[in-house]
């Protein structure tokens, strides 16, 4: 026993750890009667736990990559011009005038608007006469129509100037009523809008009802302002144009692995509206399309519910995977298997809206359980069950025609809803992590000669000062990352970044082609094991519709790679969908 806690001291944690996943392994292999079956070594042991996290990394890297694009597709709305608001306080010098030495504001729910008399402060103390004192009511209008009350006036009583006092009076504009103009349609504006009847009318209000309505994508909306019966009410009129709520997406693809499924099949299925509150619910099952039953195969779902409320967005969503694969050992096959499962709750909350961005922020909770099993045994020492929560802001910025979108995004893993005890061991490996994430992107049109064009950059980053599990790593090498490698092998740890560049030109109606230039790295104690640290390729593409069929179909080869990181030469890629 002394010379086995020598032996064991003079190992390495990792050796230890592999070790003791051996003799666990070779145990229960054991103890299921499977004594004639040499138990697998630490080094196929280790490869079926690689496969396992390279697949759920490249699941999370096209999960993240599907949410980065449904965010730069959303719709926008903004129902007005930009306006400039000025600073400007200086008046005419006129011949009639008269000293002023106070500034009030007055009238029906003054007390909502304290930044306009915070506007009036700068004209105290001097002399205004009438020229003056319109210039100041047009530059608290033009105030007004900034922040989107565009219904709201500001009036000149009958008063006496000589007394020093300037007296203005704010007449709100009122929304009467909320109505669709065709009353039949399912849609329902209550949970859209965060606006009410009785309320001032504010365009921001009424551009987040739009684009709470125009979410769900059986439903565009129009909106007409009219006057109302008394002075300063108006009406909000909506027209709806509704499609088929329900559709069914099928899709192929060539993003999976060798060792379970390099071709992915997938039917998704949407119910648009299914409640009646502009809710989005959709399902969607996938699978290995090569079937070749015992040697390898994965399957999984997903949905997501997605219900707003004004300026509120609720969110649940989860997925479940599996996948198995035979990994040969010296004298036997085994079986080697993995299931995961993860939900989400996340709440986001639109904090901020003008005439050219948007800032919301967001909190979510995410839980994860994942086993691993040979021949039907699971193990243990594979097993997670944690949670994590998250706390995010995003910023969408126009400039002209340049659309940037940012997401901050702070991770931290917690105990919550049973997920495992922090075991604290020597490795320093922890689920109570903290991390935080940065996804960048910016996108604007280009023009070559008489050709349309888009130019995208994206930039990708984790940042931790913690020691994480493999699941929670920052994974480089593959067409939702670093494009120009087959995915068969990635580069992974705590920290890292990629950037995604790509020029695409329309080449016909529907149709564009596209080159990708993309760069990543990364870092932290988990590099130790790597070949190298950093990645550069290069794609090649064409995507469109035909025939009511979507395509993306690319190539794409490396132009930097560690020594020893084996990728193909060239790789080509495909994706097909087609919508019912």
């Amino acid at each position: 026993m002394h010379d086995l806690q020598l032996f064991t001291k003079d190992l390495s944690t990792g050796s230890r750890r592999k070790l003791l996943q051996t003799i666990i392994v070779t145990f229960i292999l054991t103890f299921y009667g499977l004594s004639n079956v040499q138990a697998i070594t630490p080094a196929e042991q280790e490869e079926s736990s690689r496969r396992m996290q390279q697949e759920e990394l490249r699941r999370r890297s096209q999960q993240e990559s599907q949410e980065r694009r449904s965010r730069e597709q959303s719709k926008d709305t903004f129902l007005q011009p930009e306006v400039k608001s000025t600073q400007e306080t200086t008046l005419p010098v006129e011949e009639l005038s008269f000293l002023i030495h106070t500034l009030e504001l007055g009238g029906e729910r003054v007390e909502k608007f304290p930044w306009l008399q915070d506007m009036l402060l700068p004209y105290q103390g001097q002399k205004i006469g009438k020229d003056g004192i319109n210039l100041i009511v047009k530059r608290l209008t033009n105030a007004l129509i900034v922040r989107g009350y565009t219904t709201t006036r500001i009036g000149i009583p009958e008063q006496d100037l000589s007394s020093g006092t300037l007296k203005l009076m704010l007449v709100p504009g009122i929304i009467r009523n909320i109505h669709f103009t065709n009353p039949d349609t399912r849609a329902n504006w209550y949970t859209a809008f965060p606006t009410r009847p009785g309320k001032i009318l504010n365009l921001r209000d009424l551009e987040q009802g739009l684009e709470q309505i125009k979410r769900v994508p059986s439903q565009d909306a129009d909106m007409q302002i009219s006057p109302g019966e008394n002075p300063g009410e108006s009406d909000v009129n909506i027209t709806m144009k509704s499609s088929n709520p329900f559709r069914m997406t099928l899709s192929l693809d060539d993003s999976g692995s060798k060792s379970t499924g390099k071709i992915q099949a997938s039917t998704s299925l949407s119910f648009d509206n299914l409640f009646g509150l502009n809710d989005l619910f959709y399902i969607s099952f996938n699978k290995d399309a090569q079937q070749e039953g015992d040697q390898y195969g994965t399957r999984g779902n997903s949905y997501q519910f997605s219900v707003p409320y004004g300026y509120w967005t609720f969110t649940l969503s989860g997925s479940s995977y599996n996948y198995h694969q035979t990994i040969r050992g010296a004298n036997e096959t085994f079986l080697s298997s993995g299931k995961s499962d993860n939900t989400e709750f996340r709440v986001q909350r639109l904090i901020h809206r003008d005439q050219q961005s948007k800032t919301s922020l967001e909190f979510g909770i995410i839980k994860k359980h994942s086993k691993s099993f040979i021949a039907d045994t699971e193990i243990d020492s594979q097993r997670k069950n944690v949670t994590a929560n998250e706390i995010g802001i995003s910023h969408r910025q126009y400039f002209g025609k340049t659309v940037l979108d940012v997401k901050l995004d702070h991770r931290q893993g917690v105990p919550w809803f049973n997920a495992q005890a922090e075991t604290g061991g020597a490795d320093g490996l922890t689920t109570r992590y903290k991390l935080w994430t940065l996804d960048t992107t910016v996108s604007t049109p280009m023009k070559i000669g008489n050709v349309e064009g888009k130019y995208s950059f994206t930039f990708s980053g984790q940042y931790t000062k913690d020691l994480l599990y493999t699941a929670d790593y920052f994974s480089i090498g593959n067409r939702y990352t670093v494009r120009g490698f087959d995915g068969e092998q990635t580069l992974l740890a705590e920290k890292g970044f990629y950037i995604r560049n790509e020029w695409s030109m329309a080449v016909a109606q529907g149709k564009e082609a596209y080159v990708g230039l993309d760069y990543g790295q990364v870092s932290g104690s988990g590099t130790q094991w790597l070949l190298g640290k950093k990645l550069a390729g290069a794609a090649l593409g064409i995507r469109g519709t035909e025939g009511g069929i979507y395509y993306d179909i690319f190539t794409s080869w490396p132009l930097y790679k560690p020594e020893g990181y084996q990728t193909s030469p060239y790789s080509l890629g495909f994706q097909l969908s087609y919508q019912i």
